[in-house]
């Protein structure tokens, strides 16, 4: 059965000033993808994201969603006075969706990923992977189908993102969700995902889509030791680093 495309960027330009960020991307993401674009330091991955997520109009081109979005940024913006059960309410609360329903289930997804124990915890008091995975779950508390993440592990240490990572992705395939990853790390990028959008230097337009061909039961950490692994990485590394 044919995939379905939940988005769809054709002949997307965006124009700050004088300057193209992006000029002419065209790009489809499917039900059930994970993604990641991947390019050099302000090359204009989250303006394609914010674009995505309709934060940001294209200056030209034309973006169609067919989904529900749910956007976990680089920090993860928890309100330092309200608990973890608090925090994890504030989308209900924003969409007037706070039935004993919807908090059952956010419930439910707390006790799922084993942080049902911290709800009357206050996020100091947690750690930053903790935080994260609490970030996470309050995103899905409005039951989105397309994910975006924006560098959601840049503000961890070294272990807890490859530790979180496994989390995240195991997440991600329970919950069958749509998600687009931008990240600087090449083997993040690798270890997690189903495909890798290659962007050229800016104006971004896309050098080259890599699908990954792991065994579909590998994990991140397990992936990373994997003979395709390097096979990988050095392709992504030429690619972005060529003229």
């Amino acid at each position: 059965m044919e995939k379905k495309v939940l988005v769809k960027l054709e002949n997307v330009s965006k124009k700050y000033g004088n300057k193209y960020i992006i000029k002419n991307l065209n790009l489809e993401i499917y039900e059930g993808e994970f993604l990641t674009l991947l390019g050099s330091s302000g090359c204009g991955k989250t303006t394609i994201l914010n674009i995505i997520s309709g934060i940001l109009k294209p200056t030209k081109g034309n973006v169609k969603v067919n989904g529900k979005m749910g956007y976990m940024f680089q920090k993860d913006l928890l309100f330092e006075w309200r608990t973890i059960w608090k925090n994890l309410l504030i989308g209900l609360e924003i969409t007037k969706n706070n039935s004993k329903e919807n908090q059952k289930t956010v419930l439910n997804r707390l006790e799922k990923y084993g942080l049902a124990e911290f709800k009357d915890n206050y996020p100091k008091e947690l750690s930053g992977g903790m935080r994260q995975r609490i970030a996470l779950i309050r995103t899905l508390s409005t039951n989105p189908n397309v994910l975006l993440l924006d560098e959601p592990f840049s503000a961890l240490d070294y272990q807890t993102r490859l530790n979180i990572s496994n989390d995240i992705y195991d997440v991600i395939k329970q919950e069958e969700l749509t998600a687009v990853l931008v990240t600087h790390d090449i083997s993040e990028a690798i270890s997690m995902c189903d495909k890798i959008i290659v962007l050229s230097k800016r104006p971004a337009t896309i050098k080259k889509e890599i699908t990954l061909d792991f065994n579909k039961n590998l994990k991140p950490l397990e992936r990373r030791k994997d003979p395709l692994f390097q096979e990988y990485f050095d392709e992504v590394w030429g690619l972005i680093n060529e003229n």
